[in-house]
């Protein structure tokens, strides 16, 4: 469900095609892809634009009802993981091992593929359903001027 709309035609589309339930994935730039995954490459340079950055769009846009964070981030990215669970504080949030993570990709609305290069920088936003009470629960925004 989607609350505005992004300048990125295809991550738009992506977010406005996501029904409830359905994953949009943020991963790194070095996160291998599987084929035939919805890959939209956002990469520009090394760390532009950032996982954070990417995440904090989407979730301008999208309504999304819980994450889950790759299961490795917490333990090769710790200072990553701790600034995704405490922005997203109000979701429900788990984690997902390699083979979850690739299995998800496959069925994604997309893979997002950041410049970031932080170790781990990989997760799954799944989208809300567009009934109001659920709007008003899960709606998450960030100003540009907060830090990343």
């Amino acid at each position: 469900m989607v609350k505005t709309t992004v300048i990125n035609a295809e991550l738009c589309r992506a977010m406005v095609e996501a029904r409830h339930g359905d994953a949009i994935v943020l991963c790194d730039g070095n996160m291998p892809i599987p084929p035939k995954c919805s890959i939209i490459d956002l990469s520009l340079t090394r760390g532009v634009p950032t996982m954070m950055q990417v995440m904090k769009a989407v979730l301008n846009d999208m309504v999304a009802e819980r994450y889950d964070l790759f299961s490795l981030m917490p333990e090769y990215n710790p200072g990553m993981a701790k600034a995704i669970q405490s922005l997203l504080n109000p979701l429900p949030g788990g984690t997902v091992d390699q083979r979850e993570l690739t299995e998800i990709m496959l069925r994604a609305k997309a893979v997002v593929r950041t410049g970031d290069m932080g170790s781990c920088c990989s997760m799954v936003l799944y989208s809300a359903s567009g009934m109001e009470k659920y709007v008003e629960r899960f709606t998450l925004s960030f100003s540009e001027k907060q830090e990343e």
